[in-house]
């Protein structure tokens, strides 16, 4: 391991690694689109699609199921395959599923086409931090895997900004019958322009050569070295010298020994294939990473996809609103969690919102959050920055059951949501730096595979159960974070 990381640290961080964090970043937006849009467009879709609270509730879960359901197969396959062959494939396969999710007229045909969308979403998801911590030396892995997770406030800006345009604007309003009892109207364009950043990404991807730390690892050498010698050029200008390319020879030589033993069952292969994962020496720590992954993931993505639903109906509500907490504006009196009959309420069957401010806010702070993140690596230990989040986070959500104040209110629920989002990907580039080559796909693909757990797990919570008893369940979605922070001591930090 210590070949390749050593030829990578003479050639240095340059023109290659911008474009691939760039590019993969552009995916990383897509994946958030596809999950999260689901909170913006979901709520916009309840008339066309006569849907319940209950549905709408598992619909915004269905993304979260398909990517959970295939996280592992690409794992598999992104070892087997190649990480640029397994993104290439399902980055076309999920932008056209997802085309034609926004055409169909029932309920039950957008579930089923929302879930094989984010069976192929998850391939992107998944596989493109793998991807670009092999053009990293492990120096500068975890910073660059915090830079590739930014895309996500990038990607919670971008979410409002089109939903802004073409739902509460007023500029964009229309309403064709295509064929049947389809009819365009705009939460169906919103949903075909989520899938911008994915045809971008499958362009500059033409543009990337495999990983060259999975081209020796199959015994590509001539493939590999050609990809080396490219990445040198870009970076310094210069090709690689004759020690350079003995380093790497001598790293091919000892990983290609991972790789000798091969099965003809594929089940069976996919399962041995996993199995070094649950024995020492990473059992353990592996384990605990899968476990604060679902914590995490129930917070930022359960709760975070009804973000934008739950800041509009404060925002709807006429009424005086002086001196009541947030569960008392959303859910006094009980009616129902996001589709509002109360008389101070606006009430209308349409796909508008009253605006997206305070969604700007959470992806801004999403941004400054993880450029504060990738600062301080330079400085403070990996553990400190995951306990004080963690911490803070647990606070926010406790002030969150008592504040009055509406300013006080929206920032506690974005500290809540967005703290833990940016351990998700600090912990994720630890474990990229923690797994040899031949493992990386695999225990990435689990991990947030527990994560999509958590927020399937949180969306259906939040979306049906919340309005039963807020305070309690907001002190128990507080109490999660500080349990995670407790894991510390037995997380690869």
């Amino acid at each position: 391991m210590e070949h390749f990381d050593s030829v990578m640290e003479d050639i240095g961080f340059g023109r290659v690694h911008l474009f691939a964090t760039l590019t993969l970043g552009l995916l990383q937006m897509l994946t958030i689109q596809e999950t999260m849009g689901m909170g913006v467009i979901g709520p916009a879709a309840v008339c066309d699609l006569r849907m319940n609270e209950a549905q709408l509730a598992s619909l915004t879960a269905a993304g979260f199921m398909g990517i959970i359901c295939s996280s592992y197969f690409w794992g598999y396959i992104t070892d087997k395959k190649g990480r640029r062959w397994t993104l290439l494939r399902t980055i076309t396969i999920s932008n056209l599923c997802s085309l034609a999710s926004m055409f169909t007229v029932t309920f039950t045909g957008f579930f089923v086409m929302r879930f094989i969308t984010c069976i192929f979403v998850a391939g992107p998801s998944f596989v493109a931090a793998t991807y670009l911590s092999e053009f990293c030396s492990h120096r500068i892995m975890v910073r660059s895997i915090t830079h590739l997770y930014m895309f996500t406030g990038f990607a919670m800006i971008s979410c409002p900004a089109w939903a802004t345009l073409f739902l509460s604007s007023g500029l964009i309003e229309f309403e064709e019958e295509l064929v049947g009892s389809l009819t365009l109207r705009p939460w169906r364009t919103l949903g075909c322009v989520y899938i911008l950043p994915g045809v971008f990404a499958f362009l500059l991807l033409l543009l990337l050569p495999e990983s060259p730390k999975f081209l020796l690892m199959i015994g590509e050498t001539k493939r590999g070295l050609a990809t080396m010698e490219w990445i040198s050029r870009k970076n310094t200008g210069r090709t690689l010298s004759e020690d350079q390319i003995k380093r790497l020879l001598a790293y091919q030589e000892l990983v290609q020994v991972k790789r000798r033993k091969e099965h003809q069952n594929f089940l069976r292969s996919m399962l041995d294939d996993a199995m070094p994962l649950v024995r020492k020496p990473y059992v353990g720590y592996f384990t605990c990473v899968c476990l604060v992954m679902f914590v995490l993931g129930l917070l930022t993505h359960g709760l975070g996809i009804w973000f934008t639903a739950m800041r509009n109906r404060c925002n709807m509500r006429l009424g005086n609103t002086q001196g009541m907490t947030l569960c008392r504006i959303l859910f006094v009196p009980e009616t129902g969690p996001f589709i509002e009959t109360e008389s101070d309420l606006d009430v209308v069957c349409s796909d508008s919102f009253k605006g997206f401010n305070d969604s700007f806010i959470l992806g801004s702070v999403y941004v400054v959050l993880y450029n504060l993140c990738w600062a301080s690596l330079f400085c403070v230990h990996k553990k400190v920055m995951f306990v004080f989040s963690l911490v803070a986070s647990s606070t926010f959500g406790f002030l969150l059951i008592f504040v009055t104040n509406y300013t006080m209110q929206l920032f506690s629920l974005v500290f809540l949501i967005a703290f833990p989002g940016i351990i998700i990907g600090l912990l994720g580039g630890s474990l990229l730096v923690f797994v040899p080559t031949y493992l990386r796909g695999k225990a990435l693909c689990i991990s947030l595979m527990w994560c999509r757990c958590g927020a399937a797990v949180g969306a259906m919570l939040v979306g049906s159960k919340i309005q039963y008893n807020c305070e309690l369940f907001l002190l128990a979605i507080s109490i999660l974070p500080l349990i995670a922070a407790c894991m510390e001591g037995y997380l690869p930090l």
